[in-house]
């Protein structure tokens, strides 16, 4: 049985939730301890305590310490995932998002399935649902992986009580794609968003500025979007998306307001985030590096090819800890990270 140390790196969630997926995919039982180490609050919090159930559910595993501030659990999956409709309520602002990322390899790398997530799906720390269905999804389906996504509900913190749905086709088909050098945005798109109980004006000053941001540097977006959801809780976001000329590689940045934060500024500081990122001159931005390093490790393991690279604008604590972590579960993959925490770098992924 594989043991994990979860106190390793970033020593957050993501930690339990690459362990739980992977051991359903591969059927690779495991024990983690320090769960969670590095937190203000240790151990399972309820977002995290609902991927460990979903896991369970759709393995039929067999699980020991699956409770609230537990620091430890074992989880001994039993069964292939079925295609099946599958719901989970997070019954907190916990991450929809993150949950779908835990329960998407199982189910794709079985026979599909659906899911009905309730929770969070625009909240700090976490991808933005926008950021799921632009950037994310899009980029796994140039891989050969297929999901819709649909928002049926926005979940804003605190409250939450999201809703999504989303559809997996089975992962049959392997590709490997040429990507390219620099991030070249051809096209930008800027997504203005807010809560129904929230006045117009909000929209429209998010957008302003955040084009102006743009304009400075003369990018101009391909398409303004505003957006007004339904949601439990009060909510503003801008997100900001570029689609590279080589049409495989994306970049996305979500900002979320809050009271007492000027609406010019939510639009704004999502913009600076993706200039800043351009300036790097790299390939991938910091959040989709980390998120990929799954996909890619399938990819190379059904591929012919014996390795392959790219950049990225800053190596993360989560990064890092990926590389750390998946080769323990996909034993015929190394991956390596070249640069300093914190700077711009290099991933390289091999296959043994």
């Amino acid at each position: 049985m594989l043991l994990i140390d979860g106190s390793y790196g970033e020593g957050g969630g993501q930690v339990l939730r690459t362990c739980l997926s992977l051991s359903v995919v591969l059927n690779k039982p495991f024990r983690i301890f320090n769960i969670r180490k590095n937190r203000p609050k240790p151990g399972l919090q309820p977002q995290h305590l609902a991927c460990v159930k979903a896991c369970a559910e759709i393995s039929k595993a067999e699980v020991s310490g699956a409770e609230l501030n537990s620091t430890e659990i074992v989880f001994i999956p039993k069964k292939k995932p079925a295609k099946l409709i599958y719901t989970f309520n997070i019954k907190t602002a916990g991450s929809t998002s993150l949950l779908f990322q835990t329960l998407l390899y199982p189910l794709a790398l079985s026979e599909g399935g659906e899911l009905i997530l309730k929770g969070g799906t625009h909240v700090p720390f976490s991808p933005s649902f926008h950021y799921i269905k632009y950037v994310f999804l899009p980029f796994v389906e140039v891989l050969g992986l297929k999901a819709e996504v649909q928002l049926e509900k926005a979940g804003f913190y605190p409250k939450g009580g999201g809703k999504i749905r989303v559809s997996i086709l089975p992962w049959n088909k392997f590709i490997l794609p040429d990507m390219g050098k620099e991030f070249l945005p051809e096209n930008i798109y800027i997504h203005s968003m807010v809560s129904e109980d929230l006045p117009h004006h909000i929209l429209e000053r998010q957008m302003n500025s955040a084009k102006k941001k743009l304009l400075e540097k003369n990018l101009e977006p391909s398409d303004e979007i505003f957006e007004r959801v339904k949601s439990d809780s009060s909510g503003t976001m801008v997100f900001v998306y570029a689609v590279d000329k080589d049409k495989v590689k994306r970049a996305g940045f979500s900002e979320l307001g809050k009271k007492g934060y000027p609406a010019e500024k939510v639009g704004e500081n999502a913009v600076y985030k993706f200039l800043e990122f351009i300036k790097t001159k790299a390939q991938f931005e910091e959040h989709l590096a980390d998120q990929i390093l799954i996909p890619l490790s399938f990819v190379l393991i059904n591929s012919i090819e014996k390795g392959f690279s790219f950049t990225i604008c800053k190596i993360t604590k989560h990064l890092l800890t990926q590389a750390w972590l998946i080769p323990q579960f996909l034993e015929k993959i190394a991956i390596k990270i070249s640069g300093k925490e914190g700077e711009p770098g290099e991933v390289e992924i091999e296959r043994k």
